[in-house]
């Protein structure tokens, strides 16, 4: 069974500001199993801006404060972990072989539930990939995902 992580679980994954709850839920035996994770060009831009932007948000928005070394270590780690394929693959699902399953998606569910561009694009692209399992810290994507009949787990 492969499984799809989000981009917020991969960003606190790298960055390790979640306590070890992601770092946790991705060596749990039953999630190596799936391993590779697959990462898609879109899930993998996401990652890498969402790391910058954790930098941004500790200088200018009260966030969590994330160094600038700690941030180049998290690219490191994740451009490692990629060029090894041990957790994670790239797999090289196009923005025009998800676009199907994105336009039902966003047809069904976003005038009832509010679902964001990014929900709807890593439910799509886990769709596509035949994922059995998803897993984010996003409540919303994790709804989504409910409703299309993937198993998930919601990281607290």
């Amino acid at each position: 069974m492969s499984c799809y992580a989000d981009a917020n679980l991969l960003i606190r994954y790298f960055l390790n500001l979640d306590d070890g709850v992601s770092r946790e839920l991705l060596t749990d035996p039953e999630v190596m199993a799936a391993w590779p994770l697959p990462v898609t060009d879109v899930l993998r831009l996401e990652v890498r801006n969402g790391i910058e932007r954790m930098v941004y948000d500790g200088q200018h928005m009260g966030g969590q404060r994330v160094s600038r070394g700690v941030a180049d270590a998290a690219h490191a780690a994740f451009d490692e972990e990629l060029r090894l394929g041990n957790l994670l693959v790239r797999n090289p699902l196009t923005l025009r072989e998800v676009e199907g399953e994105f336009d039902t998606l966003a047809l069904r569910h976003t005038a009832r539930h509010g679902f964001r561009t990014y929900d709807i694009l890593h439910v799509a692209s886990a769709l596509t990939l035949q994922c059995g399992r998803f897993y984010s810290f996003d409540r919303k994507a994790v709804e989504l995902a409910k409703l299309e009949g993937i198993p998930t787990n919601l990281i607290p």
